[in-house]
């Protein structure tokens, strides 16, 4: 802020978590959830369009409502948003807004001519798990192709490109491989996502998740390959009590905006019928019509205890020094294997640790997973 010449403010010196929001940040905004390749790993059962699946105009309005909302971003979502005839008019239209766009891929239904009208989106992302032979762990091998067509036609477009790595156990060892493809290709980046349980995933999360030992030596590789390939890195907020394990995180994540849980504070996921949630990853979470926000603003009153979860914190997130930013961890994850949004991530290597000395769970339930 003071580099673009903006007078002091005292909020600046503030040592406070940051705060709840009047609005979202960002909203994952889909708009269909049609997608031809049905991917067994998907988190949002992509496959068929939904019956009652918005038309342009609705899908304008509701940018209407987020423009007026302050809303800064929107992260295009599916479904796959190449198979809707509309995706670029919706973009231009957010653009239109002052809103920024951006998108991922999987890279089937690219072409140049398409690569080209990417440019609408601030950042695109191509959906790549592992260079290679390694790409078909989670998705069919043969659209390893597609992907690494689509990143060159992006990149030949002038499109900021990045990569999305989706990271379970099986593909772990090979995120060095991943490294070295993405340095080669010049993208701008490599977002490092969690594997969580939520649409088709469910079924398959406690076969693909990281194990304990992989969670905690997940931060220094990445720092270590960052460094080595000249490569940026983001971290999917749902991996943060995984970097906070490490106490030489502490203070590289003091003054930037990463952090925990931000479900119904930061970002909001809109489905293609209108329906808002706080979360994509959480199954039974309050919701309501975007279309109802102007009628009934206290809508979003529905997620003040979600918003507010740090205030009542169980052990050891409570005591923990990172709590106003780690946030518990990712609550989709607490609400699948524990059945309460309100507990705290199950796989935090803090909880483990806690768990283990407490009696909580047996010494063999963390030997197994280091194993």
């Amino acid at each position: 802020m003071r580099e673009l010449g903006l007078g002091e403010s005292e909020l600046w010196k503030s040592d406070e978590s940051i705060g709840l929001l009047s609005a979202p940040t960002e909203i994952h905004f889909s708009i269909t959830e049609k997608c031809s390749l049905r991917c067994q790993h998907c988190y949002t059962d992509g496959g068929d369009t939904l019956p009652d699946e918005l038309e342009i105009e609705k899908l304008k309005r509701a940018l209407d409502i987020f423009a007026e909302m302050k809303v800064f971003r929107l992260a295009f979502a599916g479904g796959d948003g190449l198979e809707r005839a509309e995706l670029f008019e919706l973009a231009e239209y957010a653009r239109s807004k002052g809103i920024i766009p951006n998108f991922t891929v999987s890279g089937i239904n690219m072409t140049p001519e398409i690569a080209k009208k990417m440019k609408v989106f601030g950042q695109v992302n191509v959906s790549i798990d592992g260079a290679g032979k390694e790409y078909g762990i989670f998705r069919e091998q043969e659209m390893f192709e597609f992907a690494d067509n689509a990143v060159d036609m992006l990149l030949e477009a002038g499109v900021p490109t990045g990569i999305n790595c989706l990271v379970g156990r099986r593909n772990y060892d090979g995120i060095e491989n991943l490294f070295k493809y993405a340095a080669e290709k010049k993208v701008n980046h490599i977002s490092f996502l969690r594997f969580k349980p939520a649409g088709r995933a469910k079924t398959l999360y406690d076969k693909e998740k990281t194990t304990h030992l992989q969670n905690i030596s997940l931060f220094p590789m990445l720092k270590k390959l960052s460094k080595k390939y000249k490569l940026e890195i983001k971290i999917d907020c749902s991996f943060m009590p995984m970097i906070f394990w490490h106490d030489s995180a502490q203070e590289s994540f003091k003054n930037i905006t990463r952090y925990g849980c931000e479900a119904g504070n930061v970002h909001w996921l809109m489905q293609s019928n209108g329906i808002v949630t706080p979360c994509a990853f959480l199954n039974n979470a309050p919701s309501f019509s975007i279309f109802d926000i102007k009628s009934n603003p206290h809508q979003v009153k529905y997620f003040e205890r979600i918003k507010n979860w740090i205030k009542s914190a169980p052990q050891p997130c409570s005591s923990c020094d990172h709590l106003n930013i780690c946030k518990g961890g990712c609550h989709g994850v607490a609400e699948f294997v524990t059945g309460s949004f309100y507990e705290s991530d199950p796989d935090c290597p803090f909880v483990v640790e806690y768990k283990k000395a407490n009696n909580f769970i047996a010494n063999q339930e963390i030997e197994n997973e280091l194993n």
